[in-house]
């Protein structure tokens, strides 16, 4: 009787007025499935009105639906999983799901092959993915790999494996603007169909794309080859595409007029209705033109066999190219599965010398540097070094492949979408930084030379690595100045630039220079004229951080590593000494951490063995 009352707009009130909600709720932990069902209609029909669903959220009712999605029969957990998508409109109720550890309960469904059940899954994921807490959750669990999946599965299955190249205007009909309106209008349960599915794996993929980390995962993860093969995906290519790092690999995957529409929309537009242009140009396009994207897709696909082969190791991507040669992503031909980083350095740059001797003494004394870095540089904060070999005239180095993006690209990414670091963030970076400059000029004396947001690799939870150590140089005991020419002048100190013998605290100066890149999201000398610039490195003349912005502790401290004079300039030592607080602080937060983690992992034990 109450489900059939709360189907009525009317009876809804006066159902609640009741305390009914109160009672059918209670019935969710009933032994007798049909009563369970018939409680689990009448409460979804209670909230599909606002007032009774926030009342409803507000009942310790999350737990009860969170062990049904886990545990019940395939009808059961639809309906749970209806009931929980539309309370997790409530941020209260989202933080409910996330502290009943419920993540990894909605990720173990998306296995499901009922298309209704994964639907509902997918969409209180799309709303999780608002937090940003909740995100990394999802991210760590694997839930990219599990929605590019699905999203692949449920394409393919409806035989649009070229959908891209046959796009409906399905993309914009009012029930997939529905799915994802800033209004969270509540949509119709007729959902026994894979295009709902498809089209809320898109938002949930673009909501996690919202984040940096996550949207580079989506990228290693193949997404961009499996996100291009489907109908409802090109608002979640456009969120990729203000990554800047995909961009390159966008423009070589459409055609000129197409590319165009397509940087047209924005970055980060959610509204469904800017990309109709781009789903009107892209039915309209010759055959010609399809086949010509269907081969440059195909480029894309992460999957495919290795395009060359270099020494013993099969080349499957270009991470990016330099001064001095390219990266590539790499795996050995003989052995193991994990993917490495393959630097090619052409020997006849003018860097290396002008004559084959003198080519020769650079080879050798790059060969021994990195042979030490091998042997000895081990921290969590400084990239591993496996390998150097020479094939032609061309030298190649083998180190870990960093996940992640360069802070560089963070850095231009917060400045499209108007934001900044926080100051925690900044903190927590400058920190790790403190820790790996430490590391090497203290235990190694070894000074980075070429310390550029470039050459620092920001990954998960923050987490940095120095990279590109090709510039390094190990300081002996009977010199402890250098005096060569090198690394980036926008980074580089006064000493150097006037030609003058520097030590490791050349590397400070370039760490103040990326710690107000970060506060500021520009660096601190910049000038198209050569002359102009040193003179401004020279003079150390850059405008102040902005009052207000961030606290005076930071600023203080990025105008204390960018001072002219390298005696009155600090060591890593003397910065160390002036955040020991800081320094104590993280130690504790990482205990904590670490004690959560345990907790969580006794839990999955136990839930595991019941």
């Amino acid at each position: 009787i109450f489900q059939k009352l709360s189907v009525i707009i009317e009876q809804r009130e006066l159902l609640i007025q009741n305390n009914v909600h109160v009672a059918l709720v209670r019935l969710l932990s009933a032994n007798d499935v049909l009563v369970l069902h018939c409680s689990l209609h009448a409460l979804n029909g209670l909230a599909q009105s606002a007032s009774p669903r926030s009342l409803i959220g507000e009942l310790n009712c999350v737990e009860y639906l969170l062990r049904i999605i886990q545990d019940y029969d395939t009808v059961s957990k639809k309906l749970a999983a209806q009931l929980l998508r539309l309370l997790c409109g409530d941020q209260g109720c989202s933080e409910k799901v996330r502290d009943y550890d419920g993540i990894p309960v909605l990720l173990s469904q998306l296995h499901s092959e009922n298309v209704n059940l994964l639907w509902q899954v997918v969409w209180c994921i799309v709303q999780l993915c608002e937090d940003s807490i909740s995100s990394t959750e999802i991210r760590q669990l694997g839930g990219i790999p599990l929605l590019l999946y699905i999203l692949v599965q449920t394409d393919s299955k409806l035989g649009r494996v070229s959908g891209i190249f046959a796009l409906s205007i399905y993309l914009i009909t009012t029930q997939v603007i529905c799915l994802y309106s800033s209004e969270r209008k509540l949509l119709n349960d007729n959902n026994e169909n894979d295009n709902e599915a498809v089209a809320t794996c898109c938002a949930a993929l673009t909501e996690l794309v919202l984040n940096d980390t996550n949207a580079q995962q989506i990228a290693q993860a193949n997404g961009i080859y499996s996100l291009v093969l489907c109908i409802n995906a090109f608002r979640t290519l456009r969120f990729l595409f203000s990554m800047e790092r995909n961009r390159c690999l966008f423009k070589r995957l459409f055609p000129v007029n197409l590319f165009e529409c397509f940087i047209n929309v924005g970055h980060y537009n959610k509204d469904l209705s800017a990309y109709i242009p781009l789903v009107d140009l892209i039915n309209n396009l010759p055959k010609s033109k399809i086949d010509e994207i269907r081969e440059n897709v195909q480029e894309t696909n992460q999957n495919r066999n290795p395009s060359k082969y270099i020494g013993d190791y099969s080349v499957f991507e270009l991470l990016g190219t330099g001064a001095f040669g390219s990266v590539y992503k790499v795996k050995k031909t003989t052995s193991g599965q994990s993917f490495l980083a393959l630097k090619e350095v052409n020997i006849q740059n003018a860097a290396f010398g002008k004559n084959s001797l003198e080519i020769e003494s650079s080879l050798g004394d790059i060969t021994n540097e990195l042979q030490i870095m091998k042997e000895e540089l081990k921290h969590p904060n400084i990239v591993r070094y496996y390998k150097t070999f020479l094939q032609g005239d061309k030298l190649y180095i083998v180190m870990d492949l960093i996940e992640g993006a360069p802070l560089s690209e963070h850095v231009n990414s917060l400045k499209e979408k108007q934001e900044r670091f926080s100051e925690k963030r900044i903190w927590d970076i400058f920190l790790q930084m403190v820790l790996a400059l430490r590391y090497l000029h203290k235990e190694k004396n070894i000074v980075h030379r070429d310390l550029t947001p470039g050459n620092v690799m920001l990954g998960e939870h923050d987490k940095i690595t120095i990279t590109d150590f090709g510039l390094a140089k190990q300081k002996r005991n009977d010199c402890s100045k250098m005096t060569s020419v090198v690394g980036t002048i926008l980074y580089s100190c006064p000493e150097i630039v006037q030609h003058k013998p520097y030590g490791e605290k050349a590397d400070i100066w370039a760490f103040g220079c990326i710690l107000y890149q970060l506060c500021t999201l520009q660096p601190p000398f910049y000038s198209s004229n050569m002359l102009s610039l040193v003179t401004k490195i020279v003079e150390a003349d850059y405008k102040p951080i902005l009052r207000g912005d961030y606290s005076q502790r930071l600023v203080d401290t990025v105008n204390s590593l960018i001072i002219v004079k390298p005696e009155d300039r600090p060591d890593i030592l003397q910065v160390s000494a002036k955040v020991v607080d800081l320094i104590l602080i993280q130690t504790d937060n990482l205990r904590s951490n670490q004690a959560g983690l345990e907790k969580k992992l006794n839990r999955e034990r136990k839930r595991t063995q019941k």
